[in-house]
Order: structure tokens, then C-alpha cells, then sequence
């Protein structure tokens, strides 16, 4: 499985606000995948593991605000994605999200996984 390498600056985003995150996919050996079969999103609460925005395997292979062309997958953070879901997160405190990108290529015949987690910081009014 693979891992965002942004730094913790960049994985930040206000709660309700709309992001966007794009990365190069890999395959078993490391060289950069072109070609997708198939890609789902799972997202969802670090600490409770509450599913968010309905997000549970949803397929997101060029729809649901996810795109892959070239060798770039890019997602568009709808604001419903970026909801604070526990009690008790103070203002400008953060909560952990995950989200969870299973894909298949080769024609089906290989698949990998890529885990972003991001922090979604409370604000104090959120309409």
C-alpha cells in the first residue's frame, strides 16, 4: 500500500471548505501506472471509523469527483467530504480523516491500494 507524502501542512483543510488532491498511482515494482481498470474511494473518521459523505467503496474511476488521466489521479474534496463527526473537536482543532483508494489495473489482473489521511480543522461557525 501506498502512502501521501505530503507533509503535515499540506494535508490540512477546513471543515466544509472544498479541496482538491492528485498523485501518481504505483505499481508493485514502483514504475508509475498509466491505465486503471477500476478505482473505489472508502473515507472515512480516523478514530470512530464513521463513513463520511457516503463515501464506503464508492466507485470513483472518472466520476464522484475523481478523475485519473495520464498518470495523475486527482480528487475534488466535495465540503460535505471535509464534516467534522466527533464530539468534543474544539475550534481550530483537528480531526483525522482517511481516505482509502483501491484500484485495479493490468486489466483487472493486478491491484494496489493508496491511503491519504488529512486533517479536517473545526471551525467555530459552519453554515
Amino acid at each position: 500500500m501506498s502512502r501521501s507524502k505530503l507533509n503535515e501542512r499540506e494535508r490540512r483543510v477546513d471543515e466544509g471548505c472544498t479541496a482538491r488532491y492528485q498523485t501518481a498511482l504505483k505499481d508493485e515494482t514502483g514504475a508509475t501506472i498509466t491505465t486503471l481498470t477500476a478505482v473505489t474511494l472508502t473515507l472515512y473518521d480516523d478514530s470512530t471509523g464513521t463513513i463520511i459523505n457516503s463515501r464506503t467503496d464508492q466507485n470513483v474511476l472518472n466520476q464522484n469527483n475523481v478523475t485519473f488521466s495520464g498518470n495523475t489521479l486527482a480528487w475534488t474534496l466535495q465540503p460535505a467530504d471535509n464534516i467534522i463527526v466527533t464530539t468534543g473537536v474544539r475550534t481550530n482543532s483537528y480531526e483525522k480523516h482517511v481516505a482509502l483508494f483501491e484500484y485495479t489495473y493490468d486489466s483487472g489482473n493486478k491491484s494496489g491500494k493508496h491511503e491519504l489521511e488529512f486533517s479536517v480543522r473545526q471551525l467555530k461557525k459552519v453554515s
